[in-house]
């Protein structure tokens, strides 16, 4: 998302915030997307067709464990 928007950088590495504090670094984008007109409750779809679709963003594709 910091790369898409290109968002100013924190001192704490992206990787540090989420793994100490998921759920604020989860805050923090979801206020972001809200912030750039995505609704959240029509989720990854509804929200696309509403701001249009953002170039070079898509869904996450499946998936999985890799062993």
């Amino acid at each position: 998302m910091r790369a898409q928007y290109n968002l100013q950088q924190s001192l704490c590495l992206d990787c540090c915030v989420h793994f100490f504090c998921d759920s604020c670094a989860l805050c923090q984008e979801y206020k972001e997307l809200e912030k750039r007109g995505f609704n959240m409750s029509k989720g990854w779809e509804g929200s696309n067709k509403m701001v249009g679709c953002v170039q070079g963003m898509k869904p996450p594709g499946k998936q999985r464990m890799c062993f």
